[in-house]
C-alpha cells in the first residue's frame, strides 16, 4: 500500500450543497477540487438523476459553488464568470446565471450591484436575499473611484464586533433581507440598515427569517419574523431578546424554529424544537431536547469543505443532522411531534442533505473515508448507496487506518469514547511514537470519519490518539459543560487517555509521544506544555493562551470567553487567569510548536505570539510559522500550498524531536 502523504490534501476533492428538484427527478450539488498550481479551489456543478442513479458533471469554469432551483428544469446559479464581475468593495456585484439542465450554455440572467449571500425563490420571479451593507462606506454611486479608493485607508468602529474571521473589519456591517422583483427589477429592504439576519426559510408567498436590530454591541438573541410577500406585512413570531433562535423550517399551517433560553447551560446550551402557528400566532415547545443528541452539530474533519442544508421540512416533517455519541446522523420529527432516526450511520457521519419523496440524497462522510454522495430511504432501514466515487482514484491503493475504537471510563466515573489508528505496516513487535489529537470547540467531536492529517501521520509511522474529553459535543450539557472549569476535568480525561492507550497498546513508546491540537486544541497545547513534561513534541495551533487578553481581542472574546470562563477581567480577572495556560508558561520544558494565521480573529495572533515569547524567554524550544492570508479556518479550507506547508511544519517539528 501507499503512503498517505502531506502532498494529499492538496488533492482530496469534496462535494456537498446537495438541493433535489421541486419533482424530485434531479439533485444538484457541488464538486469542490484543488488547484495547488493556483493555489486555490475550482468548483463545479454536478447533475444526480434520482431515476437512475447516475451521476454527470453539469458546469466546467470552476466558479460554481452552488445553484437554486428556478425550476424543474432550470438552475439559477449566483457566480462570477468574467473579470469585470468580480465583486470588490468599490463596486460590488452579484451575477446570476440560468442553465437548463438538459443543454446549452448558461445565460445571464441578472445582475445587483450588491453583495448578495443566501438567495432563496419566494415566488414567480421573486427571491428573497440576504445583502450585506456597510453603513460606514461611501456610496460608490455617489462619489468617485478616488474618494472611494481613499476611504479603503480608513476603518471606522463604532461597535462590537469590530472584526471577524474571513471578513476583516466588520464594525457596521448588516446583513439584511431584501426581496427581489426580476420582472420589475425592484429591490425592496424589508429589514431596518441596523437589522442583522441569521436564519430564512420560504413557503407559499411566506418568508420567515431570525434576526434582530442592534447597535453598538452585537446581542445573543434575536427575534423570529414572518414576511407575507402578497401584503407587504411582517409579523413579529418571537421577540428579540428572549431567545436564542437556530434553524427555522416551515410545515404546512405551522413555523418549526429551534430555541434556547440559555438559562441553564449558558450560550452554549442545545436547542428545543417550537412550532409556531401561522392561524392563532402561538408558539409552543413540541419537543424538548435529549440529554446526548446535539441537533444540527456534525463530526470535526479537515476532508468536508462544502456543507449543505442539516435542517428542513418537506411533506409536513421536519428532517435535520443530529450528533450523539460521535455520529451525525438525520432524524425526522413529524406532524405528532413523534422523534425517529430516518438515517442511521455505521461511524463516518452526514454533512448535508436534501429529501424529497422518502429519498434522501446528502453529502456525507462514511466511517475511514471522505465525501461523496450518498442515497438512503427515510424509513430507517439504514441502507445507504453510494453514488459518487469523487476520491476513488486517490485512495484506490493508499494506506487509510481503520479507527479502533477505545472507549474507557475515567476516574469520575465518566465514560469517554476514543479511537486509534494503527502505524502503516504495524508489527506487533516493534515500538512506535505516538500522537495524540486534541479537537476544537470545544464543543465538537471526532468520530470515525476521514480526518487526512491523522493517516497522513499514520502513514508517516505513528500511532494517532484522539478522544471526546468533557465539553464535547453529543453527550449531554452536563458532559460538555466546561464553564469555569478549563484545563481541569478536560485535561484529567486526555491525559486518562494516553493512559489507556499506552496500556491497550504496548507498542507504542512512551517517550516518544506528542500532542497537537487547533483552536480549543490549541488551547489545551499550551496548557499541556505547562502542566506535563509527558510528551516530547507539540504543535499549538490558532491557540487561546490569555484568557483575559483574548476578552478584548477576540471577535468573540466579549461574548464567548464571559461565558466559558464565568467570569469577566472586571468581575473575577484572577478566575480567568487560573484558567489560562499563560499562567503556567514558566513551567514549560517540552519542545513546541505555533501555527497561526495573521487574518484569524478568532483566536488572534497574539495569543500564539504571547505563549512563543514566553517559551523563548524560558529557553524552551520553540518555533512559530505565520500564515499571510489565511484564517482560523486553516486546515480545512485554506490555500491548498498553506495546508500542505503547515502540515510540513508539524511533521519537520515531530521528526525532530520524537
Amino acid at each position: 500500500m501507499q503512503k498517505m502523504t502531506i502532498e494529499d490534501i492538496g488533492r482530496i476533492k469534496n462535494a456537498g450543497n446537495v438541493v433535489i428538484s421541486p419533482d424530485g427527478k434531479h439533485a444538484v450539488f457541488t464538486v469542490n477540487t484543488p488547484d495547488v498550481k493556483k493555489n486555490g479551489y475550482d468548483y463545479n456543478l454536478w447533475l444526480y438523476d434520482m431515476e437512475s442513479g447516475e451521476a454527470s458533471q453539469l458546469t466546467f469554469l470552476g466558479k460554481d459553488r452552488s445553484a437554486i432551483w428556478d425550476d424543474n428544469e432550470t438552475l439559477l446559479i449566483p457566480t462570477t464568470r468574467t473579470p469585470d464581475d468580480i465583486p470588490d468593495k468599490l463596486r460590488p456585484k452579484s451575477t446570476f446565471y440560468r442553465l437548463n439542465i438538459k443543454g446549452g450554455e448558461a445565460h445571464k440572467a441578472f445582475q445587483l450591484a450588491e453583495r448578495v449571500g443566501r438567495t432563496v425563490k419566494a415566488g414567480d420571479g421573486l427571491y428573497a436575499m440576504t445583502i450585506l451593507r456597510n453603513r460606514n462606506w461611501l456610496n460608490p454611486d455617489e462619489n468617485d473611484r478616488e474618494v472611494c479608493e481613499e476611504e479603503l485607508d480608513y476603518h471606522v468602529i463604532d461597535e462590537l464586533p469590530l472584526w471577524g474571521n474571513d471578513r476583516g473589519f466588520v464594525s457596521g456591517d448588516r446583513t439584511g433581507l431584501y426581496l427581489y422583483n426580476e420582472k420589475t427589477n425592484e429591490l425592496k429592504e424589508l429589514t431596518d440598515p441596523y437589522f442583522d439576519i441569521r436564519s430564512l426559510a420560504v413557503s407559499g408567498g411566506r418568508i420567515a427569517y431570525t434576526g434582530c436590530s442592534w447597535q453598538d454591541m452585537l446581542p445573543k438573541t434575536v427575534g423570529l419574523y414572518i414576511h407575507d410577500t402578497a401584503t407587504g406585512k411582517t409579523t413579529e413570531a418571537v421577540a428579540p431578546g428572549k431567545v436564542k433562535i437556530g434553524p427555522i423550517a416551515f410545515t404546512g399551517s405551522t413555523l418549526v424554529y429551534t430555541a434556547s433560553d440559555m438559562e441553564k447551560w449558558g450560550s452554549g446550551q442545545l436547542t428545543d424544537i417550537y412550532r409556531y402557528d401561522l392561524e392563532n400566532g402561538k408558539s409552543q415547545m413540541v419537543w424538548q431536547n435529549t440529554p446526548e443528541l446535539a441537533v444540527g452539530r456534525g463530526i470535526t474533519s479537515d476532508t468536508a469543505m462544502i456543507g449543505g442544508q442539516t435542517f428542513l421540512a418537506k411533506e409536513g416533517v421536519v428532517y435535520f443532522v443530529g450528533l450523539s455519541h460521535a455520529h451525525a446522523e438525520i432524524y425526522s420529527f413529524d406532524g405528532n411531534n413523534e422523534l425517529k432516526k430516518v438515517v442511521p450511520m455505521d461511524g463516518g457521519g452526514v454533512i448535508g442533505f436534501d429529501v424529497y419523496g422518502g429519498t434522501v440524497v446528502m453529502n456525507a462522510q462514511p466511517a475511514n473515508g471522505a465525501t461523496d454522495i450518498f442515497t438512503a430511504k427515510t424509513d430507517g432501514g439504514g441502507k445507504l448507496t453510494k453514488r459518487t466515487d469523487i476520491n476513488g482514484e486517490l485512495f484506490r491503493d493508499k494506506y487509510i487506518a481503520k479507527a479502533e475504537y477505545i472507549p474507557f471510563t475515567d476516574s469520575d466515573g465518566v465514560e469517554i469514547d476514543g479511537w486509534a489508528l494503527k502505524p502503516i505496516d504495524f508489527d506487533p513487535d516493534k515500538k512506535y511514537p505516538a500522537v495524540l489529537e486534541v479537537h476544537g470547540g470545544p464543543r465538537m467531536a471526532y468520530g470515525t470519519a476521514m480526518v487526512h492529517e491523522m493517516q497522513m501521520m499514520a502513514s508517516a509511522g505513528y500511532f494517532v490518539l484522539f478522544c471526546n474529553p468533557r465539553g464535547g459535543e453529543g453527550y449531554g450539557e452536563e458532559f460538555a459543560d466546561l464553564r469555569g472549569k478549563y484545563g481541569t476535568v478536560d485535561f484529567k480525561d486526555l491525559m486518562e487517555f494516553v493512559d489507556h492507550a499506552l496500556e491497550k497498546y504496548p507498542q507504542i513508546d512512551k517517550n516518544r509521544l506528542a500532542e497537537t491540537g487547533g483552536s480549543y486544541g490549541g488551547f489545551m497545547s499550551n496548557w499541556i506544555v505547562g502542566h506535563t513534561d509527558r510528551f516530547a513534541a507539540i504543535a499549538s495551533q490558532r491557540s487561546i493562551s490569555n484568557w483575559i487578553n483574548d476578552f478584548g481581542d477576540s471577535e468573540i472574546g466579549f461574548s464567548f470567553d464571559a461565558n466559558e470562563t464565568g467570569a469577566t477581567p472586571w468581575t473575577d480577572m484572577e478566575k480567568m487567569w487560573e484558567q489560562s495556560p499563560y499562567k503556567y508558561a514558566c513551567n514549560a520544558k517540552t519542545p513546541i510548536l505555533f501555527i497561526h494565521s495573521l487574518n484569524d480573529y478568532n483566536c488572534t495572533v497574539n495569543q500564539g505570539v504571547e505563549m512563543f515569547v514566553a517559551m523563548k524567554y524560558f529557553g524552551v524550544p520553540s518555533r512559530m510559522c505565520l500564515f499571510e492570508g489565511e484564517t482560523h479556518s486553516l486546515s480545512r479550507i485554506g490555500k491548498p500550498k498553506h495546508r500542505v506547508r503547515r502540515l510540513r511544519e508539524i511533521m519537520d517539528w515531530f521528526e525532530k524531536y520524537v
